[in-house]
């Protein structure tokens, strides 16, 4: 039997703590039972349960203060009190501690039941909630793709007629040009747009790490696995799972994803027991998959099952008509009073942009906090032509006289990291152990110096 979630039984008489124990267990309940305050504590700071049944009278430690201190420490699990001696001041003395519920013994099996899957689904709840906020808290450019050119227009017209349906989606288009933003209409128009969106950068985790990070790990599965957890694609179940930088995965895992795609199952790391989740499938990438499965980089097999339909997200070269619009957006949106005149916006619209939206935003954003309250000028975005002068020359070469060679310290660091990843062909993860740092780092160094994918 599928197990319904995960319960601590608190009670210091072992007859009714046994009882109750088993009786959860036919129920379809993982159950766990503690004697005391004591080992209560103990047990909810080394594992993880979504609802404490939770004896109020004990002795040594108490169920009021177990309560308390598993508030105090924001621990996740939700708290049922029980207890035979009932009363309105403890009842309400528990409810503004945080319990879940306060039941009166004794009470009916089939009523408490009811009481723990109202818990569970308001535990699940309130992390997805958590999770999805800091989501939204991440995003780059806010929850509205903005523009009025046909190449905008377009876009929508595509997401319209992707996002009802359930199948896979394969997101295409240069780093920064608002991916995943894209992503997340599709999920908002779905038929689950009201539930769960969370993203995966398949660049972010170490290879050892993406497969815990994913489908979770169950207890001991390995040396720092002291919980367990729930993956974030069993997190997202119901809803949407986003995979960012899809040409990064690592070809060991691709297998175990495309099983994933095929069955609706998952593993946890070291665990034994399949988990079906219904969740939709969107990815995105600044790469040419075709070519990475010509290299062997990327199995043919998961190419198909992701490509079932593609949308190609335009860069901003070719859209510069609503540049106007984006950086208006971007002053609103921070709260900027300065404003950009006639000649800075030209200035704006007349350079190529391969940093993208991304790189829009930066700029309109530098500009704002340096020349704060005024009209920002053709002058003060001048810097962009410096840039697009280095942007001609190859950017790994050698330092070719005594002028480069005395360049900024950035500057030497984009060149290298750029060199790298054309030998690798993009590969970051590849790259990352070249260059002997955490393919974090490498992601983030990536963004900070706008590297933009003239490698592949």
């Amino acid at each position: 039997m599928a197990r319904k979630g995960k319960l601590l039984v608190v009670d210091d008489e072992a007859s009714l703590r046994l009882l109750l124990g088993n009786e959860l267990t036919r129920a379809g309940y993982a159950v766990d039972v503690a004697s005391g305050g004591e080992e209560a504590l103990r047990r909810v700071r080394e594992d993880f349960y979504h609802i404490v049944l939770l004896d109020i009278v004990m002795p040594v430690i108490d169920g009021i203060s177990v309560l308390r201190t598993i508030r105090a420490e924001n621990i996740v699990s939700e708290v049922i009190v029980l207890t035979g001696n009932a009363t309105l001041e403890s009842a309400i003395q528990c409810m503004k501690l945080g319990a879940f519920e306060y039941v009166k013994k004794p009470y009916q099996l089939n009523e408490l039941i009811i009481q723990i899957d109202r818990a569970l689904e308001h535990q699940r709840s309130q992390l997805d909630r958590r999770i999805l906020r800091e989501e939204m808290r991440k995003t780059a450019y806010g929850g509205t793709i903005i523009g009025e050119s046909k190449e905008i227009d377009d876009l929508r017209a595509i997401i319209s007629r992707v996002a009802p349906t359930q199948s896979n989606v394969l997101i295409l288009g240069e780093s920064g040009t608002g991916k995943e933003l894209v992503a997340r209409s599709i999920h908002e128009n779905s038929q689950n747009g009201d539930k769960q969106f969370v993203a995966v950068s398949c660049a972010s985790f170490p290879e050892n790490l993406l497969e815990s990070e994913l489908f979770g790990h169950e207890k001991g599965a390995f040396t720092d696995a002291k919980v367990q957890k729930r993956g974030l694609a069993e997190i997202a179940d119901g809803g949407t799972l986003f995979l960012d930088e899809i040409g990064e995965l690592p070809l060991a895992f691709q297998a175990k994803l495309l099983r994933f795609l095929e069955t609706g199952e998952i593993r946890r790391v070291g665990g034994t027991k399949d988990i079906s989740l219904n969740v939709r499938i969107l990815c995105a990438t600044n790469r040419n998959l075709e070519d990475l499965v010509s290299q062997k980089l990327f199995r043919d097999d998961l190419y198909y099952r992701l490509n079932v339909l593609s949308v190609v997200v335009p860069p901003l070269r070719d859209h510069k008509d609503d540049i106007v619009l984006l950086v208006e957006n971007v002053i609103r949106s921070q709260g900027f009073q300065s404003r950009f005149a006639a000649d800075a916006l030209e200035f704006l619209r007349s350079y190529d942009w391969p940093g993208n939206i991304r790189e829009l935003k930066n700029v309109v954003e530098r500009t704002c906090i340096l020349c704060p309250g005024r009209a920002i000028t053709a002058a003060d975005v001048s810097f962009l032509k410096v840039k697009a002068r280095r942007e001609e020359k190859a950017p790994d070469a050698a330092p070719s006289s005594a002028a480069d060679a005395m360049a900024p310290l950035s500057e030497i660091e984009r060149r290298h990291i750029v060199s790298v990843l054309k030998h690798v062909q993009g590969h970051k993860g590849k790259a990352a152990k070249i260059l002997e740092i955490n393919p974090k780092t490498l992601y983030r160094k990536i963004r900070e110096y706008n590297i933009v994918p003239v490698y592949e």
